[in-house]
């Protein structure tokens, strides 16, 4: 008795003590959000070709975890943090298109991996890249330095989001048809070296379900600040909050960090040849979280599971590439230098680095641009599943290293995955698309030339199924401004 009196000197004390153990333990009960990582397995199947099974590859997937077809729940088996598979019905393959692939976890925390999706393409496979006659998004003399793509408005159809190097940020809201509307959502961003395309990221950063984005901001001299723009739902956006200090433009990459059901930053700003990272409180702002620095630059994140224990790791060019294995509490391990700085990263204004599944065998792999030799080259480093990677391997994709661009999918829709690729055929003459079609055992054939109408100099590439018939289509950033979609026939 006088044990229990001491513990508990009045009801209301006790009370107010349980209920704070128990406060604490649903805050730090709450579930992560999930991260999707492209492809998933099998990434394209045949129409009619009736229900199956399919894998999906991430992080941060919890106990309970559903995967969702085009917004819809489907029977869910968890497998483990970095692995899901979900039963997709007969009806969803019956006929040719794009199933949009997003997981959800449970409350408390959880939501769906809104930074973030797979697609899986209904279609009979063809023989090689087709691409029909171009639609161009004229937008003066206003120049696209990067481009993304996903669901802005959420009407199930994927839209883009760019800025230009004029300080204005488009949105074009896509009809699903291949078609798009641009309009203007923002201004406030900083011109001058802001033009690559990890500048911009996306995910729901409020907890509301709507997608909102985070971009730098500030006039034409430094220093610059990275601005959240919260979504009204309906493709507009409001300016939530400002924060951080920068010489010249970070990069951005988004993921659940430390598993707390909110989503966080990293930042990787070259002037600062350093990685930092800024938690989400959950209501559209940020706290500074751990930097990683001393190191020989900072560009162009990308985030995935590198290791297979269902956490995110950061992968950085930093004239060469190096990870940075995440712990899942907000902190990762020190940089480890994965390829020499004597690779020569970069290609134009696209996208250097790229994470996809090239082998099938569910390890994350990295391709990148490699500018250490006067002609163009793909690297592929096909990932070991414990954070390592074998050595590189290249694919030749142009006569030049300045102005080209590459970005990988299933083109022809026949499970593997390819590249596509820009290039000046001589010198800058010649402008040329190609396609190196994908083994499915993470080697490429040689590269074969594509008729692209309309072809002129290009400074990126994204893909997408726009009008959702189970071929990948693309839109090329021209540098005469604007955009330009390709739809495939």
């Amino acid at each position: 008795m006088l044990n229990h009196f001491r513990l508990c000197v009045s009801r209301v004390v006790c009370a107010t003590t349980v209920f704070s153990f128990l406060f604490a333990a649903v805050v730090f009960a709450a579930n992560p959000v999930p991260t999707v990582t492209a492809p998933v397995h099998p990434q394209a199947v045949v129409p009619g070709s009736g229900a199956l099974t399919l894998t999906v590859y991430g992080a941060n997937f919890v106990s309970g975890a559903v995967v969702n077809w085009n917004g819809s729940p489907r029977s869910t088996t968890f497998v483990s943090a970095r692995e899901l598979q979900a039963r997709i019905l007969a009806a969803d393959v019956a006929k040719p298109t794009a199933g949009y692939i997003t997981v959800t976890n449970p409350a408390p925390g959880g939501g769906p991996s809104s930074s973030s999706y797979a697609i899986l393409e209904v279609h009979e496979p063809t023989a090689t890249i087709v691409p029909g006659q171009p639609h161009y998004y004229e937008l003066g003399f206003d120049l696209i330095d990067y481009l993304t793509a996903a669901d802005f408005n959420g009407d199930g159809k994927l839209d883009l989001l760019g800025g230009a190097g004029s300080g204005k940020i488009y949105l074009f809201t896509g009809n699903g048809d291949g078609k798009f509307v641009p309009t203007i959502v923002g201004r406030r961003f900083y011109g001058n070296g802001c033009d690559y395309m990890n500048t911009l990221a996306f995910g729901d950063f409020n907890n509301d379900g709507n997608l909102d984005f985070v971009f730098p901001a500030g006039g034409r001299q430094p220093p610059i600040s990275t601005e959240v723009r919260l979504s009204n739902g309906d493709g507009t956006f409001r300016t939530s909050w400002h924060f951080g200090k920068y010489i010249t433009c970070p990069d951005f990459v988004v993921g659940d960090f430390n598993g707390d059901g909110n989503l966080d930053l990293a930042a990787a700003v070259p002037t600062d040849a350093a990685v930092h990272i800024f938690l989400g409180n959950g209501d559209g702002t940020f706290r500074k979280g751990a930097s990683y620095g001393n190191l020989p630059s900072a560009f162009a994140p990308v985030v995935a599971d590198f290791n297979g224990d269902g956490k995110l790791d950061l992968v950085v060019d930093t004239d060469g590439l190096s990870i940075l294995l995440g712990n899942g509490d907000g902190t990762f391990h020190s940089p480890q230098k994965i390829i020499s700085s004597g690779q020569g990263l970069g290609c134009g204004f696209g996208m250097p680095v790229v994470v996809n599944d090239f082998n099938g065998d569910g390890k994350m792999d990295l391709a990148f641009c490699d500018v250490s030799t006067s002609q163009s080259q793909i690297g592929v480093l096909l990932g070991n599943g414990d954070g390592t990677f074998k050595k590189p391997v290249y694919y030749h994709a142009g006569t030049t290293s300045t102005d080209w661009a590459f970005t990988a999918g299933d083109f022809t829709s026949d499970g593997k995955t390819d590249f596509i690729t820009w290039y000046f055929k001589d010198g800058f003459h010649n402008p040329t698309f190609a396609i190196l079609k994908g083994n499915g055992d993470g080697t490429f054939q040689r590269q074969t030339a594509v008729s692209l109408p309309g072809n002129i100099e290009e400074l990126g590439i994204v893909p997408g199924d726009f009008n959702s018939d189970g071929l990948l289509d693309f839109i090329m950033i021209p540098a005469a401004g604007g955009i330009q979609s390709y739809l495939q026939k």
